[in-house]
């Protein structure tokens, strides 16, 4: 005959269930966006006739953006990660050239690696780059996030 402790088997359910319960407990899934991948300073250069360096510091939506010679400005970004390919709009609040202030370049974005790839429209201009390619009043910027000491 086989006897059976019922109070053995549930006291080991018990301890079972509770160390599954506890090594299940809910993580947290934090959300990486676009736009907190572009955080920090990036440098890199301008593709194609042009060329020259470029450093861009992303912080929050604001964007500080030390291009060759009297290219400099800042101001906002908004990203659309939506869009494909993703979209971002920098509007200008400073710089040299005062034609620029209050307008916006229309700039599509991807992350290849750790690198971050522009294409980007003259400020003012209603035209949106489609494509990673230069020409057409479209600029290419290949950019490597840096690390600050």
């Amino acid at each position: 005959m086989i006897r059976t402790n019922y109070g053995n088997i549930a006291l080991t359910l018990a301890i079972v269930f509770v160390a599954f319960v506890s090594g299940c407990e809910k993580q947290e899934v934090v959300e990486v966006t676009d736009i907190d991948r572009m955080q920090g300073t990036w440098k890199g250069t301008e593709l194609g006739e042009r060329g020259g360096e470029w450093t861009l510091i992303f912080t929050g939506d604001q964007v500080e953006v030390d291009g060759p010679g009297p290219e400099d400005y800042s101001g906002t970004i908004a990203i659309d990660e939506t869009t494909t390919p993703s979209s971002a709009r920098f509007t200008i609040s400073k710089c040299a050239f005062e034609q620029y202030v209050g307008t916006t370049a229309n700039n599509i974005y991807k992350f290849e690696g750790d690198k971050l790839v522009l294409a980007g429209t003259e400020p003012g201009s209603e035209n949106k780059p489609t494509l990673f390619q230069g020409g057409n009043g479209t600029r290419i910027f290949e950019l490597t996030k840096v690390e600050v000491q």
